[in-house]
Formats: C-alpha cells, structure tokens, sequence
C-alpha cells in the first residue's frame, strides 16, 4: 500500500493554463468526439493518455475497466495517443470506426486484450470477436478518417500540452498522474478526486 505523501508527490495539481497545461480540463476530458465509457454521468473522469501497443496500457487495462464497472459513478474516456507507429494508429482508427457500428467499447476490450505483438490481422480478428466486421469497419473508416484523425490530433496536442513523456498518463478529476498508476493507486486517485470536488 503507498503512502498518500508518496502518493501526492507523483500528482500534479491541473489548473487551466498553468503547470504547461495550454488547454482546460474540460476541453482534454469532454471532447464531443470521445467516446465514454463507464457512466457519462459519474462524478468523476478518468482520461487515460494510452497507445495500443504501449504494453503497460494493456496491462492495467482489465484492472482500469473492474474499477470502472464496479464503482459505477465513474465516467472514463480513452485519449489515444499513437506513439509507437503504424499499427497503433491503424488499431486507433479501426476502433474508432467501429463506434458507429455500434461497437466501440466492445472493440477497444478485445484489442487491448490481445495477446503478443500487435498486427492488422490481429487487430482485425479482434474487432470481428467484438462484433464489428473488419471490412464494415474499413467502409465507415472512409467515411469518417477525417474527423478520427482530428481527434486523435486534439489527444495528441492535449497530451503536449500537458508536457506528457509517453503513454500511460491519467487525469482523474483535477489531478494528472504521469505514469503508470496500479489499481490501488487509481482508486486513491478516484477518492482524492472525490474529496477535492
């Protein structure tokens, strides 16, 4: 168990337009365009700064979604931040189509579940075990690449903004968390947050 102290010193206050933050909180966390997961009317977000291919996002990934699901006035939201390449993007993008098919939250799960190195057929596989066809997914990508990638340009931007390093990074209420946070860090984080409101 960490100390609150230890805690705190791996937190950073975020105020708007100040500790480098050019943008405001709301703007990072409720961005039309993200999709939300967990409650969208909980009293508290989490945005998480994660890559598809970023191995510590996919491992705290099944932990992150049983706090999510089993506090249940939690609203999260996934800020995609492909750093690690081309198929991390291409993961980014496919996925986000699949939200018009009605399939976001479900594709999201099964490609950070997936075991061992990151590839199109996997991905693919992934999104067809989550119900989303891969070419229905590639037909509404066509449609709508242009407004993906400008969101996944605002959660870049947010993310320099934020002088972030690398994926995982979290804002959970006020604060952001620079790094990787294990469960119980994150449920500290979610009853500082809750404090603070």
């Amino acid at each position: 168990m960490i100390s609150r102290r230890g805690f705190l010193a791996g937190a950073t206050a975020l105020v708007p337009g100040v500790a480098g933050a050019a943008t405001g909180l709301d703007e990072i966390v409720r961005d039309p365009a993200l999709q939300v997961l967990g409650n969208p009317a909980g009293d508290v977000t989490i945005a998480e700064f994660f890559d598809y291919l970023c191995p510590s996002c996919r491992a705290i990934h099944p932990a992150l979604k049983e706090i999510v699901r089993s506090d249940g006035n939690l609203r999260l939201t996934m800020k995609d931040w492909p750093i690690n390449g081309d198929l991390a993007w291409y993961a980014s993008r496919m996925v986000h189509a699949s939200a018009a098919l009605g399939a976001y939250e479900a594709a999201h799960n099964a490609v950070m579940a997936i075991e061992g190195g990151l590839t199109h057929g996997r991905v693919d596989d992934a999104l067809a075990s989550a119900g989303a066809d891969a070419g229905d997914v590639r037909d509404v990508l066509d449609v709508h690449i242009a407004g993906i990638d400008a969101l996944i340009a605002r959660n870049e931007t947010h993310a320099k903004a934020l002088n972030l390093a690398g994926t995982p990074a979290f804002l959970i209420g006020k604060r952001l968390y620079r790094r990787l946070l294990a469960a119980d860090e994150i449920e500290a984080a979610v009853a500082l947050a809750r404090s603070e409101n």
